[in-house]
């Protein structure tokens, strides 16, 4: 069985393209969670709807307090599952109708290759597409110019991991449980990678099987990081921006720390990410001392820049 936990708020333009694409997965043995933010339009009105038509295939909860993020929403949902296998899904997007079956079929590769019982987290890439659909570009990953290697040295500075393309297993699913403070959390899916990098596997699938829409309200979105705005946006947001940017990477790295304490890590992991949350209290010349002896470094060149000038 595989759960889909899909995160809903106010997304009536956009809600029921992305229902149909989960109905017509080639993978039969699916069940749907929705759990609906408090959205103040037709959201939860749609996904009744078709609760009515696949009572045994959805299942439609409600926040009846918002928690006001859908990191927040995707972290209560983990309560709501004990499927062997769970996929997280954005309301606004469309899946490829073999994207269950094709990421399954990876996810028991890297298990068997991992071992029993190790946290695995399986994603793939995205075609990002614009409000009506029409594709700005094939892949995600070369849009914005992101690393896909998983290693933890750079997930402690940069996520790598698109939440709406991810599969976890059980025993990923049980750790990312063990945080409470989800607010201390960047957000679900870098969490979850961490996770996966320290304790299990991480396995990449170079292939879209997520048409990500971008319309102007994205809670993260997708920009061309090789395109002159891009560049110039951030420049523009300056040093400031990007310190506070680091420094909740940083204060992330300690939360998993506290968390994580006890539950077997290699020392080195641990001493690196030790390391990495402790740079938030020196001076720059520490902090760009470590980034270049230790090799924590953002993926792309002007994001290296940036960082070793205002890091």
């Amino acid at each position: 069985m595989v759960d889909i936990l899909l995160a809903s708020y106010n997304g009536e333009s956009y809600i029921a393209e992305q229902l149909d694409s989960l109905f017509n997965q080639t993978y039969p043995d699916i069940r749907i969670i929705l759990r609906d933010d408090a959205s103040t339009d037709r959201t939860l009105a749609i996904a009744k709807a078709y609760a009515g038509r696949y009572p045994d295939r959805l299942k439609v909860l409600v926040n009846e307090k918002g928690t006001g993020s859908a990191m927040r929403n995707f972290f209560r949902m983990l309560s709501d599952t004990d499927a062997e296998y769970v996929m997280f899904c954005d309301q606004d997007d469309v899946w490829t109708a073999d994207k269950v079956e094709c990421t399954l079929r990876h996810m028991k590769e890297a298990e068997r290759e991992a071992g029993a019982g190790k946290p695995v987290l399986v994603h793939t890439d995205l075609a990002v597409v614009d409000a009506q659909g029409k594709v700005l570009s094939p892949s995600f990953h070369r849009y914005m110019n992101l690393g896909t290697g998983g290693e933890l040295s750079q997930l402690i500075i940069q996520n790598q991991v698109t939440g709406c393309t991810v599969m976890v297993n059980q025993p990923l699913v049980q750790l990312m449980k063990m945080a409470e403070d989800v607010d201390r959390i960047v957000m679900h899916d870098h969490w979850a990678a961490l996770v996966a990098a320290a304790f299990g596997v991480i396995r990449y699938v170079d292939e879209p099987t997520v048409r990500y829409r971008q319309h102007g309200n994205n809670t993260v979105g997708a920009k061309n990081a090789g395109s002159l705005s891009y560049l110039y946006g951030r420049f523009r947001q300056g040093k400031k921006q990007f310190r506070r940017e680091l420094s909740r990477l940083m204060k992330q790295a300690d939360y998993f720390l506290a968390v994580y304490a006890s539950c077997g890590m290699k020392e080195a992991d641990r001493f690196l990410i030790q390391e990495y949350a402790a740079l938030r209290h020196k001076k720059k010349a520490k902090r760009v001392s470590f980034y270049l002896r230790r090799r924590v470094l953002k993926h792309g060149m002007i994001r290296r820049i940036m960082q070793i000038l205002w890091g």
